[in-house]
Order: structure tokens, then C-alpha cells, then sequence
């Protein structure tokens, strides 16, 4: 059992990406139905894309910098870097939270609920995604509240300015929360087994939920100033 316990640790985000994407594309068989199209998901990624917004990526900087300030990284001694395990992290954290993405994104496109309903939507999306992934993966070093943050913060701007588009979503994922992961020591299955810095200072949900909650707080001031009045 030793055995097969370590196995499934080390390849941990191998299962989850696989199980992420096998479940994504069953979902896909029943989100087909609601759409007139043979393939809904690449009609998404052809015609969702978005146009990147200054506003996100100072934003997103901010969050980045905010939260490399308060954790006040260190290397870690003796740190031997195993490029496999840093890449399919980076990987891992881009499907873990991208299929999600995807998924949501899909149900508003073609099965939308009212606007008003939307951050409760993503808030108990959020929570739904985290109990299962938390159940399901019992391994994981560090399950803790800053992924559900995470994930409110990628599925809030699937629907940034009243568009539904993915691009903003993946650069958060790609520039913020994979480099968190990978880089710093805030990956939710290896902690900071495998990365080359982790955090002097604890960085916990706590923290992220700030920078989160401001980072809503300042785009939603720039979303509602953007709007034609």
C-alpha cells in the first residue's frame, strides 16, 4: 500500500489531469445536446477568445507582487531541480483549473442562468470544484481555502464586461496562479515539494482571499466605468 500511495503522490497531477480531462469530455457529450453545433466546446475556443485588457494584466500583476511581497520567498536549500516534475505541475495547475473554466463557460453560453445569479453561480462552483477535488485526491499536501479564491477569481472573468470569453481566465492561470504553484510552493498537491522557492511567511487562504477580493473590487470599478452609460 506504501507503495502504491507513493506512486499515486508523485504522479499526482498525471491522475488529475487525466481524470479532469476524461471528465470534461463526457460532460461535453451532454453540453453537445444543448447546442446546435456537432463540437459547442471549439465553437467556444474559436469564437470566445476575448481581447486581452490592460486593466486585467495590472491587476494580475498587483496580485502577484502583492502576494511575492507578503510571503517573502526564499530559496530552498539543497533545492535539486527535476524539470519533468516542475512542468507537469505548471501543466497540472492549467488543466486543474482550465477544464473547470471551460466547463462553466460552456453551461453560460448555452444554458445561461440571469446575470444576477452569476457570483452565486461562480462562489458555489467554486466550493463544489474544491470538495470533490479535496475528497477525491487524499495525498495533496496543502488543500486549503486559497484554491477556492483561485478559482473564483478564474471563473469571474469568463464573464468580465458581460462577455462570455476564456482569454482572460487562462492568463490568470498561466501568469498568477501556475507560477504561485510551481515557483512558490503553493501547489494544492505537492505543496513546495517540487518548486524551487517557498514562502517564509504563511500564504493561506487568508491572504489570497484579500488580494482576491480587491482585485474583484478594482476590475469591477473599471468594468462598471467602461460600460456605455
Amino acid at each position: 500500500m506504501a507503495d502504491i500511495q507513493d506512486w499515486v503522490f508523485f504522479h499526482g497531477w498525471e491522475v488529475v489531469a487525466l481524470g479532469k480531462l476524461m471528465s470534461l469530455f463526457l460532460v461535453s457529450r451532454f453540453v453537445g445536446i444543448l447546442s446546435i453545433e456537432r463540437r459547442p466546446f471549439l465553437q467556444i475556443f474559436q469564437f470566445n477568445r476575448g481581447m486581452i485588457r490592460k486593466d486585467v494584466l495590472v491587476a494580475l500583476i498587483i496580485f502577484l507582487l502583492g502576494i511575492v511581497i507578503v510571503g517573502d520567498p526564499k530559496i530552498i536549500p539543497n533545492f535539486e531541480f527535476n524539470f519533468y516534475q516542475v512542468t507537469i505541475s505548471f501543466i497540472g495547475q492549467l488543466i486543474f483549473y482550465g477544464s473547470d473554466a471551460l466547463l462553466i463557460l460552456a453551461l453560460n453560453q448555452y444554458l445561461p442562468l440571469k446575470k444576477r445569479y452569476w457570483n452565486y453561480q461562480i462562489v458555489i462552483f467554486s466550493l463544489i470544484s474544491f470538495i470533490i477535488q479535496r475528497n477525491v485526491f487524499l495525498f495533496g499536501l496543502r488543500w486549503e481555502g486559497d484554491v477556492i479564491f483561485s478559482l473564483i477569481l478564474v471563473f469571474y472573468l469568463l464573464r468580465f464586461r458581460d462577455e462570455n470569453v476564456w482569454l482572460h481566465s487562462l492568463l490568470t492561470i498561466l501568469l498568477l496562479f501556475a507560477p504561485l504553484a510551481t515557483i512558490f510552493g503553493l501547489d494544492p498537491l505537492w505543496g513546495s515539494r517540487f518548486s524551487p522557492f517557498s514562502f517564509t511567511n504563511r500564504v493561506s487562504g487568508l491572504e489570497v482571499g484579500v488580494f482576491t477580493l480587491m482585485t474583484l473590487f478594482y476590475l469591477k470599478n473599471k468594468e462598471k466605468k467602461a460600460l456605455p452609460i
